[in-house]
């Protein structure tokens, strides 16, 4: 008697372990079991807000769930950043941001109230194509041209940027210190008022997405000098790389990416992958990517991880270099 009470309730235990272990396959399968939210640290309307757009809209077809972009713009991200870290690691929250609040970001501002350790890296989505931009009248054809100009009238040139510790900014102060050269920031509220104020005259050069100057290049009020990323880009081969004009070293890298909390799964993190990579894969993404002259970057997550710490260690040591700090 006492025997079968005890294979009673060894059996007991059995049914309720293939249980659980069968819901929790099941809830892996399921996934995503409701809605999605894809948090932006960015107003909408702009690059990365259209990027999460992108994606949602690929992630909805692909699993038939509605995918919420929400924008929660503030306090040097962390706003968004909060959004995310202290959801539950079930993969139904995740950040999408270009890569600055990880990797200049923590050295612009002190005691930033999040961190890397605090996400999983999930997927880059792609990279910009920056570009080394001049006002047309200021005469210069080359990017030599450009720093014998600048050398002969020390402080005497400006620049613009979309704003303070914004890639356009820390890239000309990175460009400064390698090509021995002195010229003065002028920082702009957003892209579209520092190309005003290249256009106008205000300013001699600006770092920038192609995309945003092909046409004033094609109206022949401004001149590309050089490609800023270490390779040329392939949607204008025939725009040498400032390192190819003697500039060592030289090198703007602006992406994109999605992150979600720490702690996800191996499983979990793969299957959002294969989901974002299947979104980026398709032709709607393809012509947005063509038309905004954006490139994908296809990188796995050893590679993903590794490009978030080199660039954090090239803007860090900068950062640090230069001496720059914002509230």
């Amino acid at each position: 008697m006492r025997g079968n009470k005890v294979l009673s309730r060894v059996a007991v235990i059995v049914a309720c372990a293939v249980y659980v272990a069968a819901s929790a396959t099941a809830y892996g399968q399921e996934f995503p079991s409701r809605n999605m939210r894809l948090i932006v640290n960015v107003p909408a309307g702009g690059l990365t807000d259209a990027l999460a757009r992108l994606v949602g809209h690929g992630l909805n077809e692909k699993w038939g769930k509605p995918v919420i972009v929400e924008n929660l713009v503030g306090a040097n991200s962390t706003l968004a950043a909060r959004a995310v870290t202290r959801a539950n690691a079930d993969g139904h929250t995740l950040f999408v941001t270009a890569d600055a609040p990880f990797t200049a970001t923590p050295f612009l501002v002190k005691d930033l109230n999040f961190s890397l350790a605090e996400f999983t890296p999930l997927a880059a989505i792609c990279r910009l194509v920056p570009v080394f931009a001049v006002k047309a009248s200021l005469g210069v054809k080359t990017l030599k041209d450009f720093i014998a100009l600048a050398k002969s009238k020390p402080g005497a040139l400006s620049y613009a940027s979309q704003g303070v510790g914004t890639f356009g900014h820390l890239g000309m102060e990175d460009f400064k210190q390698r090509a021995g050269i002195d010229m003065v920031h002028v920082p702009y509220r957003g892209g579209a008022p520092a190309l005003e104020g290249l256009l106008r005259g205000d300013v001699a050069a600006l770092i920038v997405n192609y995309s945003t100057v092909a046409q004033y290049e094609q109206s022949g009020d401004l001149v590309i000098l050089a490609a800023a990323d270490d390779r040329r880009s392939n949607l204008r081969p025939d725009i040498p790389t400032a390192m190819e004009q003697g500039v060592a070293g030289f090198s703007v890298s602006t992406w994109f990416g999605i992150f979600g909390p720490a702690g996800m799964s191996p499983d979990l993190v793969a299957k959002i992958r294969d989901g974002v990579e299947a979104a980026l894969a398709s032709e709607k993404s393809a012509e947005y990517f063509k038309a905004n002259s954006c490139e994908r970057v296809k990188a796995t997550p050893q590679q993903f991880n590794e490009l978030i710490a080199a660039d954090a260690k090239h803007w860090g040591g900068l950062i640090k270099t230069i001496g720059l700090q914002i509230e």
